[in-house]
C-alpha cells in the first residue's frame, strides 16, 4: 500500500509520495536512452515552459513504472476525492513527459488542462543539478532560495493560512495535486540538469 509521505494544504490538498530508488533508475537510464537514439519527440507546443527540451514519454512508460503512479494517484483518489468514492467512475492516464530544464529556463505560473471536470496531475524529480541544491538568495538572506523551485501558489490568501508552498526538488519526490491547481518553476544559474516528470489523470463519471 502506498501512503503519502506530507501532505499541504493551500484550500487544495497536494499530497508529496515517495519514489522507490529502483522507479527513478528505470526512468532516468529509459530517458537518457530514448534521447540518445532520437526517439522521442518534443512536447513544447503543448506546454507552458520556456524549456527547450520537453518531452513526450507516453508511450514508453514501463508497467511497473505506471503501476506505481497508479497506486499513488488512487491513494490521492480515495481519501481526498470523496464525490467520486460514491459515483461510477473511470480513470484515465492520458499524457507523461518531462522537462530537462538548463540555465535560466523557467516554467511560469500556469495549471494542467483537462477535458473532464475533475483531473489528477503531477510533478515528480528524477534530477537536481548541485548547482539548486547550492543555491543562496544574493539579497534577503532571511528568504529561502528559490533558483530551481517548484512553487504552488493557492487561490486566496488566509488569516490563519497559507495560499504559497515552495518546494526544495529532491530527486525521487512526487507530487499529486488537483489539475488546476496553480504552480510555477523558477529558473536557476550554473551547470547541470533539472530534469522533472509529470503525467495527467482524467477521471470521468460513467452514467448509466
Amino acid at each position: 500500500m502506498v501512503n503519502p509521505d506530507r501532505s499541504i494544504y493551500l484550500g487544495l490538498k497536494i499530497n508529496k509520495y515517495k519514489t522507490p530508488t529502483e522507479i527513478i533508475n528505470i526512468l532516468n537510464d529509459l530517458i537518457d536512452k530514448n534521447l540518445q537514439n532520437k526517439e522521442l519527440s518534443l512536447y513544447n507546443h503543448q506546454l507552458a515552459g520556456e524549456i527547450k527540451e520537453e518531452w513526450d514519454i507516453l508511450k514508453i512508460i514501463p508497467k511497473e513504472v505506471e503501476d506505481f503512479f497508479w497506486q499513488c494517484t488512487n491513494n490521492y483518489i480515495t481519501n481526498e476525492f470523496n464525490m467520486f468514492n460514491k459515483l461510477k467512475c473511470k480513470a484515465q492516464f492520458n499524457s507523461c513527459w518531462i522537462n530537462n530544464q538548463n540555465e535560466g529556463e523557467f516554467n511560469p505560473l500556469h495549471a494542467h488542462n483537462c477535458v473532464q471536470r475533475a483531473g489528477i496531475s503531477s510533478v515528480l524529480f528524477l534530477k537536481v543539478p548541485d548547482s539548486i541544491n547550492q543555491a543562496q538568495r544574493e539579497y534577503n538572506q532571511n528568504e529561502p532560495p528559490k533558483a530551481g523551485r517548484l512553487e504552488f501558489v493557492g487561490s486566496a490568501r488566509y488569516s490563519f493560512g497559507r495560499n504559497q508552498h515552495l518546494v526544495h526538488p529532491n530527486v525521487g519526490d512526487l507530487y499529486i495535486f488537483p489539475h488546476e491547481l496553480p504552480h510555477c518553476v523558477y529558473p536557476f544559474k550554473g551547470e547541470g540538469v533539472r530534469r522533472s516528470l509529470s503525467f495527467n489523470v482524467e477521471l470521468e463519471e460513467i452514467h448509466g
